[in-house]
């Protein structure tokens, strides 16, 4: 299987402090890969990292290219990004006109934009939100809603960083068995970014990461095994 994203000997650093050390991460394409940490490990830079939003010196490529050139856009046309925390980041008061704005902006055809909006809405059971208002929908409704539009222009790589940290049990079930179906669906790139170890099962590799350094890799239940290390990283 190729390698959809090459991590190869990353260095950052923020604020003169060193948060990666020569890093080195492979993913294989229409993989579903999860990154576990605690909350000062590292995980959402590396996924800010990964999307191009911080410079990485060449040292991360998408299909044998580096982010940090001139076919960034071509890159961010490939991936679709959820950060679970930017709850107040929405920009319309309308959850229709918010689904709709990137692909607007992407100069799709109305009826193609109307149609794709309600397809992702009914997958994820999420219909009934269309017709709501921002303000008028919970935390976890909105976290759904996030997934839903990162997936609205069919990107073939998908950034999670926490997107379910709002979400009761039995919605977060049902959104994690919906991103799977999806997944095999279209062949996409799932990359989850959580401190929550329960949401790494289904996954198909597992890193855990403290200070910015791979500390144990591995199918997930191997690696979850490792109560040492799982106990010293605090998770």
């Amino acid at each position: 299987m190729n390698n959809i994203i090459e991590i190869k000997n990353l260095n950052y650093s923020e604020n003169k402090k060193e948060i990666f050390k020569d890093l080195n991460m492979s993913i294989p394409e229409d993989s579903f890969i999860s990154i576990s940490g605690n909350n000062d490990s590292g995980k959402t830079l590396l996924i800010k990292l990964i999307n191009g939003l911080l410079p990485s010196n060449n040292t991360i490529s998408i299909k044998y290219s580096y982010i940090d050139n001139d076919r960034m856009y071509d890159h961010s046309v490939d991936m679709g990004t959820v950060y679970g925390s930017n709850l107040n980041s929405f920009l319309f008061e309308d959850v229709y006109k918010e689904m709709a704005f990137p692909l607007e902006n992407l100069n799709i055809d109305p009826k193609e934009i109307e149609k794709r909006i309600i397809e992702i809405a009914k997958f994820f059971g999420i219909t009934e939100l269309l017709d709501k208002k921002i303000e008028d929908i919970t935390n976890s409704e909105k976290q759904e809603l996030l997934i839903a539009i990162s997936l609205l222009h069919k990107p073939k790589i998908l950034l999670l960083d926490n997107p379910f940290s709002m979400m009761e049990n039995n919605t977060k079930k049902k959104m994690m068995t919906k991103l799977l179906e999806y997944k095999e669906k279209n062949k996409i790139t799932i990359i989850l970014s959580t401190n929550n170890l329960e949401e790494v099962l289904t996954s198909d590799y597992l890193y855990i990461i403290d200070k910015g350094k791979i500390v144990i890799e591995g199918k997930p239940l191997s690696v979850l095994r490792e109560d040492t290390v799982i106990n010293r990283v605090g998770l």
